[in-house]
């Protein structure tokens, strides 16, 4: 894990590029600067590996913040930040050792499963190391959606507190029933990683694994496996900062799962 303060630009430029064409089709002022031929070209330039990723703190997120300020003021966009084009943030990056490993007991026996071709994790506590020993629980889809009338938390709020919460990654799927549940084929905000990851923190649970399938997820293992095991980021904690947060943060593949369980 490292601690490190980033300009962070690059997100806010795009939304604010794109806000100015929404404004400059209404008005006209900026019409002759918006165009579908720049914005591919513009970001073509910026997804060059000559930017190496654009990570935050790396030189290629620098440089592409740079540029960006450079649009933002030739286009004639002023600065909001007491003058400046950038906002300080301090993020906290966490990578994986490749050693992790999840081992799993019951029936007298454990079995260990190796990081990358069988699961992935990351944590969310923002030290160096951690080790989580806990009863894993099953939660559905890990979703509760009242106007769906959905709940995967149902009984004790101990069921949850202090577990290892596995849930199926997506949302649950339509049926001939219920044609428009959960959006029909729609992904939801309730089939992100993102909120079932809140969700499960607010619970009190000490860590989720989501199981996955190339068909509920949209994509592939290796997608998985490629971005949890390069650096994430998080924005860094304060001392007054009470949001809930887990321990474990994990996928798994299908395999690995129907070996755990069955």
């Amino acid at each position: 894990m490292k601690k490190m303060k980033v300009n962070f630009l690059a997100a806010i430029c795009l939304i604010s590029l794109f806000c100015s064409a929404s404004f400059a089709q209404k008005t006209g002022k900026y019409a002759n600067l918006f165009n579908e031929e720049k914005l591919k070209t513009t970001i073509k330039f910026l997804s060059d590996d000559a930017f190496e990723g654009r990570a935050p703190g790396s030189r290629g997120g620098e440089l592409a913040a740079k540029f960006l300020a450079m649009e933002l003021q030739r286009i004639g966009i002023k600065p909001g930040n007491n003058g400046s084009y950038f906002q300080p943030v301090s993020l906290v990056a966490a990578k994986a050792n490749p050693n992790t490993k999840l081992s799993v007991s019951g029936g007298g026996a454990t079995f260990d499963y190796n990081f990358g071709n069988e699961f992935v994790a990351t944590t969310g506590t923002q030290t160096e190391s951690v080790n989580v020993d806990a009863e894993m629980v099953f939660v559905g889809y890990g979703i509760d959606a009242p106007e769906q009338k959905w709940n995967d938390y149902k009984g004790d709020k101990d069921d949850y507190r202090g577990k290892i919460l596995v849930m199926m990654v997506s949302d649950p799927p339509a049926t001939e029933k219920e044609p428009n549940l959960f959006g029909g084929r729609a992904l939801t905000y309730y089939g992100r990683w993102t909120y079932k990851y809140e969700e499960a923190a607010r619970r009190g649970a000490a860590g989720v694994i989501l199981i996955h399938t190339d068909e509920s997820a949209g994509y592939g293992w290796n997608v998985v496996e490629t971005s949890n095991g390069n650096w994430r980021y998080e924005v860094a904690r304060t001392a007054t900062d009470k949001t809930p947060f887990l321990q474990v943060k994990s996928w798994m593949t299908n395999e690995t799962a129907k070996r755990v369980f069955f």
